[in-house]
C-alpha cells in the first residue's frame, strides 16, 4: 500500500483558463563549453520560480501549450537539454554513460534561476526530465522547493544493472529496444510540413494534438544548406540517453527530502515501474501520488489539465506550509 495519499484518474479535470495565449521569449545560459537555451515566459516579479524539463528526443517548445496557461501563476523557464533544441554543447554518445550530465547542467541552470528569483525552485519535468530533476533534488535540496514528476524513468534496479551487459550480447529488454527504435528515426525531412504529415497520427505521435507536433518540431530543427530540415536532437544521441544508465535514480529517491507530486501513466508503456511509486511516497509521507489510468507514457500532450492542476495543488501546498 502506498503511504501517500494514492488516486486512480481515468478522464481529465475541465481546463484551466490562464494566459493561453502567452508565448515564451529564448533566453541563453553560457555553460560549460556552449551556450543552455530556454524558453521564459512573460512574468510579474513576485511569481514563484517553476523550471520544467523536458522527455528524451524532445524539447521545452513541445509542452508550450501545456505551460502557457500557468503563466499568469508562475515565472516560467523550461530548458532545452544538452543535445537538444536550440542548446549548444558538446553531446558525443561514444562517451554518455549516465543522466549526470544532465542533472549537472540543470544545478547549473536551477543555481541561475533561483538567484534571479530569490528563492528555490519548483522543478518539473516529463520522463527523463522528471528524473534530471529528481537527481537535483537529491543533489541539492537548498535549490529546490518541491517536484512535479511526471512518468520519471524509474527502471527496476535489476534490470538496469543487466542493461550494459544485455546491450553487448544483443538481447533485447526495453532499454535497448528504444535504444534501437530511436537509432533508427528519420532525422532530414524536405520541410517542416513534410516532417507533421510523417508524424501525425503514428508511433509515439499517436495521441498528440496536432499543435503540440508543431511545436515539437518548431523546436527541434533546423534548416540545412540545402533547403531540407534536421531534427537538432540526432537519433543517436537519443538513443544514447535510453542506454547511459549508469546514475543511480533509486539511491537519489533514498535521499529525497523535497514535497513532491508523482503524476504517471496507466497504460502499460509508462516508464515509471514499481516500486517506483511506493518509493516516492515514502520519501513524501504528503505526496500526491495519481496515476492517470487512460494516460500513455505521453501524459503532458493527453492530459494536460491535470497537470496544470497538480502543480497548483503542490504551489498551494508550499505556500501553506
Amino acid at each position: 500500500m502506498l503511504t501517500s495519499k494514492a488516486i486512480v484518474m481515468t478522464t481529465a479535470n475541465p481546463s484551466i483558463h490562464m494566459h493561453e495565449d502567452e508565448q515564451p521569449a529564448r533566453r541563453s545560459l553560457p555553460h560549460d563549453t556552449g551556450i543552455l537555451s530556454y524558453l521564459e515566459w512573460p512574468h510579474e516579479a513576485d511569481k514563484p520560480p517553476l523550471h520544467f524539463a523536458h522527455a528524451n528526443g524532445f524539447n521545452a517548445l513541445t509542452y508550450r501549450r501545456l505551460l502557457s496557461p500557468l503563466s499568469g501563476r508562475f515565472r516560467i523557464r523550461a530548458w532545452d537539454a544538452r543535445g537538444h533544441g536550440q542548446t549548444h554543447l558538446p553531446a558525443d554518445p561514444a562517451s554518455h554513460s549516465s543522466w549526470h550530465v544532465y542533472r549537472d547542467d540543470l544545478i547549473h541552470m536551477v543555481e541561475r534561476f533561483a538567484d534571479e528569483a530569490g528563492g528555490p525552485v519548483l522543478l518539473a519535468g516529463h520522463s527523463m526530465g522528471a528524473t534530471t530533476s529528481l537527481m537535483v533534488a537529491a543533489e541539492r535540496p537548498d535549490l529546490v522547493r518541491g517536484l512535479c514528476l511526471i512518468d520519471p524513468v524509474l527502471i527496476p534496479r535489476a534490470l538496469n544493472s543487466l542493461t550494459s551487459l544485455v546491450t553487448k550480447l544483443g538481447l533485447k529488454v526495453p532499454p535497448v529496444l528504444l535504444a534501437n527504435a530511436a537509432e533508427r528515426r528519420r532525422a532530414v525531412f524536405p520541410d517542416r510540413a513534410a516532417m507533421l504529415a510523417s508524424y501525425r497520427g503514428r508511433g509515439a505521435f499517436r495521441t498528440w494534438p496536432d499543435d503540440v507536433i508543431t511545436d515539437y518540431i518548431e523546436g527541434g530543427t533546423m534548416d540545412m544548406p540545402d533547403g531540407q530540415v534536421t531534427l537538432t536532437c540526432a537519433p543517436v544521441w537519443e538513443a544514447a540517453n535510453f542506454r547511459a544508465q549508469d546514475h543511480d535514480v533509486w539511491a537519489a529517491i533514498q535521499k529525497l527530502d523535497r514535497p513532491l507530486t508523482l503524476i504517471y501513466a496507466g497504460a502499460k508503456h509508462s516508464t515509471c515501474r514499481a516500486p517506483g511509486p511506493q518509493r516516492l511516497a515514502e520519501s513524501d509521507p504528503d505526496a500526491t501520488i495519481l496515476r492517470i489510468g487512460q494516460a500513455s507514457h505521453f501524459i503532458p500532450m493527453e492530459f494536460p489539465e491535470a497537470i496544470r492542476r497538480e502543480l497548483l495543488a503542490l504551489d498551494a501546498r508550499l505556500t501553506d506550509a
